[in-house]
């Protein structure tokens, strides 16, 4: 995370730190008891979403898509925090599908994460509304 805020330092768009992780959660485990079909214990739910950013750092410096970084890190961590090898695997994949469009036949950890990725963020009051390639009017009606 230290590696993240550094490179983000000078980011004008939202950042992607422990705010961002704990908003994500909150937003994605209230989808996911809101829809109401498959209930995901909120440790789950709340691992993807902490850890599904945490390999922006590599994306910064080489390009690689920050998902699967972020799945690859991610794995010794939920190992070492005694999840079940089960729970790793449905996290995993929440965090690689993360970028993905809620659309595209997500599991339900995949499309929440998605979903909170962008709902998650206060784009009503953002001054870079105009130049973010996620923003979109829509945005401005989510009400925090």
């Amino acid at each position: 995370m230290e590696r993240i805020v550094g490179l983000e330092k000078e980011r004008r768009f939202c950042k992607h730190g422990f705010d961002h992780g704990l908003n994500v959660a909150r937003v994605a485990y209230s989808y996911i008891l809101e829809k109401g079909e498959v209930i995901l214990p909120k440790e789950i739910v709340y691992a993807a979403a902490f850890l599904h950013d945490i390999g922006r750092w590599v994306e910064y410096q080489t390009g690689e898509d920050h998902a699967e970084v972020s799945a690859r890190l991610a794995l010794p961590l939920l190992e070492a925090s005694g999840f079940s090898s089960e729970d790793i695997q449905v996290i995993l994949r929440g965090i690689r599908e993360h970028r993905r469009h809620p659309e595209d036949n997500l599991t339900l950890l995949g499309e929440a994460l998605a979903l909170a990725d962008d709902w998650a963020r206060d784009c009503r009051h953002c001054s870079a509304q105009t130049l973010c390639y996620k923003f979109n009017y829509a945005m401005k009606q989510i009400m925090y």
